[in-house]
């Protein structure tokens, strides 16, 4: 005779208490792991406390001053751990593959891939970006005519139907000069050693509202500063500089992602420093955009 009824009750998970214990058992802080989470630190205590009554044991010990697992949640956190972490990434996995769409999306670039956003990418299902490199002077075109879907391009940007996703990466200012230069010998540059140097600006339509942040008229001190010669890109400018006595303003980023031993890099305190911004148009969004950014949010940390 068979039976029917009702099966074995599965115990339910305190899924909450588990995730907000996973990251305490990282952060150490109850502050942190708040913030972390979004929510307040009233409420990590009381789901830690609520925890605690489900284990039947202290998983933490608080004192004034620290925070640190006891054995039971030493334990607990081995397995928890590793687990919600697994979860995070098939969840990110599924939705990134349900978000993307038949083509690619396309990424726009100015001066390099650095390590953040290249992670990022990392982070999409393979296949599902596609890189396109940006002309120095020629920063929201591409994305304006729908040639792009997302640009990571020198800041400001303050052209219509552009949005503007995050603002990353502040950087000093840097002058590139030949080895055999005079200035080569230097520590740094002064404002006053800029305005006696010609540099080369980027060529190309971007507005003056954004040249007068990446190729300023004047320093800080107010040294006005003197463009003799044009680029279409960074590379093609560092070229330049390494066959003559020109000088080329790049932030210290760039320094590091094109170091070549014919040309030396000097910081320039006297000039403002950059940031990167991440574009989506406003009237067409790729399904993937909010992920790239979340995962380059992730990766900024």
């Amino acid at each position: 005779m068979s039976h029917t009824g009702p099966g074995p009750t599965i115990p339910e998970l305190p899924l909450q208490a588990l995730e907000c214990f996973s990251v305490l058992a990282h952060q150490l802080h109850f502050g942190r792991t708040a913030e972390t989470l979004g929510i307040s630190q009233g409420r990590v205590s009381q789901l830690i406390k609520r925890l605690e009554i489900r284990v039947g044991a202290p998983v933490f010990e608080r004192t004034s001053r620290r925070v640190e697992l006891t054995a039971v949640g030493r334990a607990l956190a081995d397995e928890v751990v590793p687990a919600f972490r697994r979860l995070h990434e098939g969840f990110d996995a599924a939705r990134a593959s349900a978000l993307a769409t038949d083509r690619p999306m396309r990424v726009g670039f100015q001066c390099a891939v650095y390590e953040p956003v290249a992670r990022a990418i990392a982070g999409l299902p393979e296949g599902a970006t596609q890189l396109v490199e940006l002309s120095w002077g020629d920063p929201f075109t591409h994305l304006i005519r729908g040639e792009i879907d997302v640009a990571i391009v020198l800041a400001p940007c303050r052209e219509k139907g552009l949005h503007p996703m995050l603002e990353f990466s502040r950087q000093p200012m840097f002058l590139a000069v030949s080895g055999t230069h005079r200035l080569a010998r230097g520590s740094h540059v002064s404002g006053s050693e800029l305005s006696d140097l010609e540099l080369i600006e980027p060529l190309g339509p971007a507005p003056d509202y954004w040249r007068q942040v990446n190729a300023p008229k004047k320093t800080r001190g107010g040294h006005e500063l003197t463009y003799s010669a044009g680029a279409g890109t960074i590379q093609e400018a560092l070229s330049t500089v390494a066959s003559s006595r020109l000088g080329l303003l790049l932030c210290e980023a760039s320094t590091r992602y094109v170091p070549r031993p014919d040309i030396r890099y000097l910081p320039a305190p006297d000039l403002e420093p950059t940031t990167l911004l991440v574009l989506r148009s406003e009237r067409k969004q790729h399904g993937l955009a909010d992920r790239f950014a979340e995962l380059l949010v992730k990766n900024l940390r």
